[in-house]
């Protein structure tokens, strides 16, 4: 089996099969099928729809390799330079929705632990593709509740760099008071929209917390709507901002609550809790729109164990840096494991109408995956 068509073609196939977050089903058995054709030694379908596979190789520590199956919707398919469901290979690269973010990984991933268990390891390889990362973590969450791990390798695009954290995000509603009138006598009411404008302006001059590496906390108004709608000669009665809040780490959400709270006293804040339930909807939770940060120490063990493991095997010196973006990692560092970032890709393609992966950073990925797990788990490298 020539594992460098392997990986391509499991991307494009992976690519071809759409999994909006929900929708998840088809590519999930795609992706158990491939897993069973490469020889893991056990696979199957969690209760959350998340796809667990094994190889095991007598005693030792055990590796989870993480990412997500799931995807953005395609958008404007008139903006995409090649259809983004057909998995098109053109100029060394593999373009649709998912390529990079992040079917490319799931499948030199899997290709590349499976490499790794022929070298002589001593120990387990966990391979996981959770459901539902794109909207709250719902796979993910339920994942590190079932499962037991020595250290967790996240696929999420970092151009091949290894990836310490990132900041939180939690999102916050905002509701402002007000009192209608016509618009035609403003004075006779009060402006609601006018009084979120004064809360806009003020949360661009708020001063935040930073920390190292992650940089500084950021707090962006993303969406407002008032009542009533369609009353454009109204003065609106209420207005609703929904506020981007990107934390980093030692804030709470309490902490953040009050910081923008002081910027309008009598404004109404809250981070909106929804239900979530897997495909099936056997699994469900009730989740706070929030995603905590998450930053492993540069002086874990591991970090030091995994950047010469990749710094050899990709013959260059591979950089540690953090992502820009919120990730599955605080719910798999639930499982009591450092989580290590790694994974081709250009973070920023994620999500845009340009998506691809090119083939050389998926066959570098396969060669780091490997040797990501012979790091931990041992073998001829």
């Amino acid at each position: 089996m020539d594992m460098d068509t392997v990986v391509v073609d499991l991307t494009r196939e992976l690519v071809r099969i759409e999994s909006p977050t929900g929708r998840e089903a088809p590519a999930v058995q795609a992706f158990a099928r491939a897993l069973a054709d490469l020889g893991y030694d056990e696979v199957g379908v969690d209760g959350a729809g998340n796809v667990v596979a094994e190889l095991r190789r007598g005693d030792g520590p055990t590796v989870l390799l993480n990412g997500h199956i799931d995807t953005v919707p395609e958008g404007d398919l008139a903006a995409w330079p090649h259809p983004p469901f057909e998995g098109v290979l053109d100029g060394g690269r593999v373009y649709g929705r998912g390529a990079c973010d992040m079917k490319g990984a799931l499948a030199a991933m899997a290709v590349g632990a499976r490499l790794a268990a022929d070298a002589g390891i001593a120990g387990r390889i966990v391979m996981t593709a959770v459901v539902q990362e794109e909207v709250c973590g719902l796979g993910a969450r339920y994942l590190a509740s079932t499962q037991q791990a020595d250290v967790v390798i996240l696929g999420e695009p970092s151009d091949l760099r290894l990836m310490l954290g990132h900041r939180g995000r939690t999102e916050v509603r905002a509701g402002f008071p007000g009192r209608i009138a016509h618009a035609a006598r403003a004075e006779l009411g009060e402006n609601a929209l006018t009084r979120a404008a004064h809360f806009v302006t003020a949360l661009d001059r708020l001063d935040l917390p930073s920390a190292a590496r992650l940089g500084r906390a950021s707090a962006t108004a993303t969406s407002l709507s008032t009542l009533p709608k369609d009353g454009t000669n109204v003065v609106p009665g209420s207005a609703d901002l929904v506020i981007d809040y990107r934390s980093v780490p030692g804030e709470t959400r309490q902490d953040l609550l009050e910081r923008l709270q002081a910027l309008d006293p009598g404004a109404a804040l809250e981070v909106p809790e929804e239900l979530f339930h897997s495909e099936d909807g056997l699994v469900a939770m009730t989740l706070a729109r929030e995603n905590l940060s998450y930053l492993l120490p540069e002086d874990h063990p591991a970090v030091g164990t995994a950047q010469r493991a990749l710094t050899s095997a990709l013959d260059t010196t591979v950089e540690v840096g953090t992502w820009w973006f919120a990730t599955d990692a605080p719910h798999l560092a639930a499982i009591g494991a450092p989580v290590l970032g790694f994974g081709p890709g250009a973070p920023e393609l994620a999500h845009t109408s340009l998506e691809h992966i090119p083939v050389s950073q998926l066959h570098a990925a396969v060669a780091g995956y490997r040797a990501l797990v012979l790091a931990f788990l041992g073998g001829r490298p």
